[in-house]
């Protein structure tokens, strides 16, 4: 009767063993995301940032970018045109250099200035052009129009230029033109590619040397770049905008202003995620250089 019972004990064991196993094998296991330490980058959980002053509306953003998109032409020469027209809606009288860039002057308390700008051509071929850069353009002539009355202590050089495509910086499009007396911007701003659907939102430092300026330069621009790429391809036109994207951008440039007008440092803000402050877009580079990588 005992050993009858031993029987039984075990068979119950073996049989208990046989359905724990089969469980813990046939219960679908959570995939973890693999680390990638080299771009170390974050996704956005907050789709906004903190600012002090009213911005002009997403509205206005989508309607110009529209109203660009329907223009006959798309020449150099078209592009330079629309940018004049932007930062005349803004209130401003634009200056056209020698070189074909345009400026907007914002003048402030001080002879230090901040340049905020924009390339507006494109490459040849079939892109539109629009995320590479006429939306950068744009974010341009509505933070000229956001601070035009606004009290502040830098003046503001609200710069599109061009040729950068074809390899100048927008350090060379500064050094063309001083608004004050001071020989190089104290900080640069730099939006270029931006609102891209398949792409994030991201910030790397400019260099030095590019840059040319005299504390810090920041770019912002779609990071990570998607694969396959948008921008230089015809996939680059405005079915591909994704408008909040390039709204957050434009909010962020606000944030930036109001850091250096507030405290006199270019930071990212501390409430959007997708910046990694301390790095470089890639991850790989010191903050005072510039990708080699990127564009």
């Amino acid at each position: 009767m005992q050993k009858r019972s031993l029987i039984i004990s075990i068979a119950i064991v073996i049989v208990g063993v046989t359905f724990a196993l089969l469980y813990y094998f046939a219960e679908p296991k959570k995939i973890q995301p693999p680390e990638n330490p080299v771009l170390d980058w974050t996704p956005p959980t907050k789709q906004d940032v903190d600012i002090g002053l009213e911005p002009t509306s997403l509205e206005e953003i989508i309607s110009e970018t529209t109203r660009f998109d329907g223009r006959q032409g798309n020449t150099q020469e078209d592009r330079k045109s629309f940018c004049i027209d932007l930062f005349k809606e803004a209130g401003y009288e634009p200056i056209i250099t020698n070189s074909g860039d345009i400026l907007a002057i914002k003048k402030g308390r001080s002879s230090e200035y901040v340049t905020v700008g924009a390339h507006y051509d494109k490459v040849d071929g079939p892109s539109k052009g629009i995320l590479d850069n006429m939306l950068g353009c744009i974010v341009v002539s509505n933070t000229a129009e956001v601070f035009r009355d606004k009290p502040t202590e830098f003046t503001y050089l609200f710069l599109c230029y061009t040729d950068e495509e074809v390899g100048r910086k927008i350090g060379t499009a500064t050094s063309g033109y001083q608004p004050g007396q001071a020989a190089r911007p104290r900080y640069v701003i730099e939006v270029d590619y931006i609102g891209d659907k398949q792409g994030g939102l991201g910030g790397r430092y400019l260099s030095p040397l590019g840059g040319r300026y005299l504390k810090t330069g920041i770019k912002i621009t779609t990071y990570p770049v998607p694969e396959p790429p948008t921008i230089h391809t015809e996939r680059d036109n405005i079915n591909n905008v994704d408008f909040n994207k390039a709204y957050l951008a434009y909010r962020t440039v606000i944030s930036l202003i109001e850091k250096i007008e507030k405290a006199d440092q270019l930071q990212p803000p501390d409430t959007v995620h997708f910046w990694k402050k301390d790095k470089p877009l890639r991850g790989l580079e010191t903050p005072q250089t510039e990708s080699k990588t990127g564009k």
